[in-house]
């Protein structure tokens, strides 16, 4: 009997000192005291490749930067994986994240089809998603404590209803760009029928009717094999302005389409297509506006750049990202600029955690006060806001080429004198970043 209770006492002893010892180790997947495990699928290949390759490219280049840190103990192991722009194979690569590889977080999640059909079970495992590289509407909500999800970049219905209220009130239109429609203008709406497209379009309505226009919206869908035709349908409509409502590559199809047909309606749309390196290089016919977020432009900064914007540029070079002439010479890529934006948003949460890392801690500490966003402006996931940024500025595509050397048009030429070309293009700012009610109050 007394060796009985002696097992018994022994046993007891036992359990209560594995569970004393279990409280002070890590109790969450994906971290040791040595690393920190993140991960994400993206479309490195495929329709979408331009997209998910600098996007990545940055990710990496932000956590080697923190790698690097003397004061780090916990490094950042990042892991990718190339889901050819196939959704698909987004839901396994995600599944793999977090099933196999056991990543604490996904950071920078890709694509509109892979979000949207990876977002329930994310939300099931509990583990923290931050940035999703699509502004699909499923990634809104209202108030959600504890939500896993933290959606950055804008969300396609702000976007839609942001672009609409660019064209019915700014000063864009007219032989020298400087006037506004007249209320009973007709708005033609090209977009296409997936998540993202409807998603946009869901937020052009929303405006047209709280402005009791909805009669004067030109509405038409297009695919790859019907966008001749539609443009067309479109062009004979005589819309005052067409607002694009789509993802790179059928914008670019959009636009080549428009052009090749004659199009001198001016073009508005999303901001995720303010890109030029996403676009046919070509001088188009009418003038292309596109929304943006990010904002690298500072009068007063080194040459009309914020210093952001050289910080960014500091961290890609460094990774190998900023050889002048190379293909992957992405300090001026957006969706760079956005993987940038994705790793320091994380990394911004991270810092602010208090005690041990969890999945709890890691959500407490993302929602417990505003994250500055690197080259845009603050974004707040208090209270279980899972709105993304609001608030955007507007850019419109230019086309422009260095001279180098005498050219017979000009006078006293230098190098660093800019001219017209169809070489190199790019969006610039017109309208600083302004919010949803700012644009309509004007």
């Amino acid at each position: 009997m007394r060796k009985l209770v002696l097992l018994v006492v022994v046993m007891l002893l036992g359990v209560s000192l594995a569970a004393c010892t279990g409280e002070r180790e890590i109790k969450v997947q994906g971290v040791t005291a040595t690393e920190i495990k993140v991960g994400n699928t993206a479309s490195k290949t495929g329709a979408f490749g331009v997209v998910g390759v600098p996007f990545s490219a940055a990710i990496e280049a932000v956590f080697a930067e923190y790698n690097a840190r003397e004061d780090v103990v916990q490094k950042i192991k990042y892991i990718t994986y190339d889901d050819a722009t196939d959704a698909s194979i987004g839901q396994t690569n995600t599944k793999k994240l977090i099933e196999e590889d056991k990543v604490f977080a996904i950071v920078g999640h890709v694509g509109t089809g892979t979000v949207g059909a990876t977002l329930p079970y994310i939300q099931e495992k509990g583990v923290p998603m931050v940035y999703a590289a699509t502004g699909i509407n499923d990634l809104y909500f209202e108030k959600a404590d504890g939500n896993p999800i933290f959606a950055v970049q804008p969300i396609y219905r702000t976007d839609g209803r942001i672009a609409y209220a660019r064209a019915t009130n700014e000063a864009l239109f007219g032989p020298s760009g400087d006037q506004k429609l007249a209320s009973t203008a007709k708005i033609g709406v090209l977009y296409t029928n997936d998540d993202a497209g409807k998603s946009i379009l869901a937020g052009i309505q929303d405006e047209a009717k709280l402005a009791n226009n909805e009669s004067n919206l030109i509405v038409k869908s297009f695919l790859s094999e019907t966008v001749e035709s539609v443009v067309k349908s479109m062009m004979d409509s005589n819309p005052d302005v067409i607002i694009v409502a789509g993802n790179q590559a059928p914008f670019n199809e959009a636009l080549v389409a428009l052009d090749d047909n004659g199009n001198t309606t001016p073009v508005i749309t999303s901001y995720v297509n303010t890109n030029a390196s996403s676009i046919t290089v070509k001088p188009y016919g009418f003038d292309i506006y596109g929304s943006a977020w990010i904002d690298i432009v500072d009068p007063a900064g080194l040459y009309g750049f914020s210093a952001e914007y050289w910080a960014f540029v500091a961290t890609m070079t460094a990774a190998g990202y900023g050889d002048v002439g190379a293909a992957d010479n992405y300090t001026a890529n957006a969706f760079a600029m956005a993987g940038y934006v994705a790793a320091k948003v994380f990394l911004a949460g991270l810092e602010n955690v208090e005690g041990e890392l969890t999945f709890k801690s890691f959500i407490d500490a993302m929602e417990s006060e505003a994250i500055q966003v690197p080259m845009g402006g603050e974004i707040d996931f208090s209270d279980g806001k899972r709105w993304g940024i609001s608030s955007m500025s507007l850019s419109k595509l230019h086309f422009t080429a260095k001279v180098v050397g005498d050219n017979p048009a000009t006078e006293d030429v230098v190098e660093t004198d800019f001219v017209i070309s169809p070489d190199s293009h790019a969006f610039v700012k017109v309208r600083e970043i302004e919010s949803l009610d700012e644009i309509k109050a004007k």
